[in-house]
């Protein structure tokens, strides 16, 4: 393996930068954290002093323009993902960039066409795909521990105060539950199935004030009689979890969609019930972010491409139309 370390700038002060990116960041072997861009120069010193980060740019094109970087972080409202993914492809930087990679799946087809004519690695932020948990869960489904895979359950929900320039309702900027939490029960049904939905049906709550999605409930065909019922919303609490139900037994997942230093599922079956721990020792972005940096120095083949980005937001579409319209909407 390089003893080298990938060099990374991150695109803006955002605040999941805060609790999210820069204490994993902190805890991966192999990247070093050497810039962050800000238009306001104020906002950026105390963000870079905050965080010991060597360097401020002005702009983020400065950032991207600059060779003292390998790798960006992009977490930028949805609607900016794309301007500044391609910015940085367009500078031969590696984008590792929140999700949902694009307000799109034409623009997530853009951004992935922009990067690979670069020869840059571009990487959205799902980070739980990294993660030995769900490496164990996928393993066992497909190994048929729980029998034929028939139907599963997954929800993220957050009551979320009103009013409120809360970016999470801003039209604007591409706003909207499914945009931020519904995105996530869809990868994880995706990749817990390990094939794409042929169809899907929902209702949404439109918010009369803000014009976004509030909360969603929807249903996606996995062809062959298998079914995900999923249920996301900043209208009511509920946290996160998931069910996975087989024709013999079935899995509970607390913490699908961003595992902690200490995680686990129970796996049951007839009356039994075996519980599977994991503990990494770090926080939920470090896998991937150890995972990328991996790729970038030894070549290891990334794991996941945009075209997984692309058909959740085709999913995202279906459910808006079949919320409009009452049908079913094949995929």
């Amino acid at each position: 393996m390089s003893d080298e370390k990938v060099r990374w700038g991150i695109i803006s002060t955002a605040n999941i930068s805060n609790w999210g990116f820069i204490p994993a960041f902190r805890q991966a072997a192999r990247g070093e954290l050497v810039a962050v861009a800000s238009r306001d120069r104020a906002t950026g010193e105390d963000f870079a002093g905050r965080h010991e980060i060597p360097q401020v740019f002005d702009s983020y094109r400065a950032m991207l323009e600059s060779d003292a970087i390998d790798a960006v972080y992009n977490p930028l409202p949805n609607s900016l993902h794309a301007e500044w993914t391609i910015a940085a492809a367009q500078n031969g930087k590696h984008v590792f960039c929140e999700k949902p990679l694009g307000v799109d799946a034409g623009e997530v087809e853009r951004m992935a066409s922009a990067c690979a004519d670069a020869g840059v690695l571009l990487f959205e932020a799902f980070v739980f795909k990294c993660h030995p948990q769900s490496h164990k869960l996928r393993e066992l489904v497909a190994d048929g521990a729980i029998g034929e895979m028939v139907q599963m359950q997954a929800h993220f929900s957050f009551y979320l105060e009103r009013p409120t320039d809360n970016i999470r309702l801003n039209k604007d900027l591409a706003g909207g539950a499914l945009m931020d939490v519904g995105c996530y029960p869809i990868t994880f049904a995706r990749y817990v199935y390990d094939r794409e939905p042929v169809a899907v049906t929902a209702e949404c709550r439109i918010d009369p004030d803000y014009g976004v999605e509030t909360h969603t409930s929807m249903v996606l065909d996995f062809g062959d009689d298998a079914h995900a019922a999923l249920v996301a919303g900043f209208d009511a609490a509920g946290g996160r979890g998931a069910t996975i139900l087989g024709q013999q037994g079935y899995i509970e997942v607390p913490n699908p969609y961003h595992p902690a230093e200490q995680s686990s599922f129970a796996l049951h079956k007839g009356e039994g019930e075996e519980v599977f721990s994991f503990e990494t020792g770090t926080q939920p972005f470090a896998p991937a972010i150890e995972h990328f940096n991996d790729c970038l120095l030894d070549g290891a083949e990334l794991m996941d491409d945009a075209g997984g980005a692309a058909a959740t937001m085709q999913v995202i579409a279906g459910a808006l139309e079949s919320a409009r319209t009452g049908r079913r909407v094949e995929l």
